[in-house]
This record gives C-alpha cells, sequence and structure tokens, in this order.
C-alpha cells in the first residue's frame, strides 16, 4: 500500500452549497479514517486548504477516492506521491488494576 498527500484547494467563495456539503464530507472522512483509507485530515487556518494522507495502490485510486468526496464539484486538487508518512504518535500508558 502507498501513501499519497492530496493537496485541495478549497473555494474562496463558500455558497450556500459548499456549506450543505460539510456533515456528508464530515460522515465520509470518518468513515475513511475507520477503515484506515485517510489516515490525516487537515485544514488551514484561512480555510482555503485541505491536506489529506490517502492509502491506497495507486494514483487512480486515489482519483477514485477524492472524486468521492461530497464536495468535490467545489474544489480542484493535486496528488503527490510520498516515499513516506511519518507520524509521532503519542501513547498513553496502560492502567493495571491490581
Amino acid at each position: 500500500m502507498n501513501s499519497f498527500m492530496v493537496d485541495i484547494n478549497l473555494p474562496e467563495d463558500m455558497d450556500m452549497g459548499f456549506w450543505e456539503q460539510i456533515p456528508s464530507q464530515r460522515i465520509t472522512v470518518n468513515k475513511m479514517m475507520k477503515k484506515g483509507i485517510i489516515s490525516d485530515y487537515s485544514l488551514s487556518m484561512d480555510r482555503q486548504k485541505l491536506w489529506v494522507i490517502i492509502n491506497g495502490e495507486s494514483r487512480k485510486e486515489i482519483h477514485r477516492i477524492v472524486n468521492s468526496f461530497p464536495i468535490r464539484k467545489y474544489i480542484t486538487y493535486s496528488v503527490h506521491s510520498l516515499l513516506f508518512h511519518e507520524r509521532n504518535n503519542i501513547s498513553v500508558p496502560q492502567f493495571w488494576l491490581n
């Protein structure tokens, strides 16, 4: 499985149609995160960019996934193949009740 960075440009003028798609977008992303398809999903402070790390076999598959997003008709995007994607996983120590 390969990782890809998807660089998404959000619309400058977000009309009501766009805002109405946000709940469906969040549901879609949450489902994909639970399945391990999406590992990271970030929004810029100015709300003009989304960055998404998507795991898949090919660029074609990544395009299919992004094209399934409810916000698809409002965005433009580019896909970048990643050599690696590391994260700092902070773990919570396990507590034992004796």
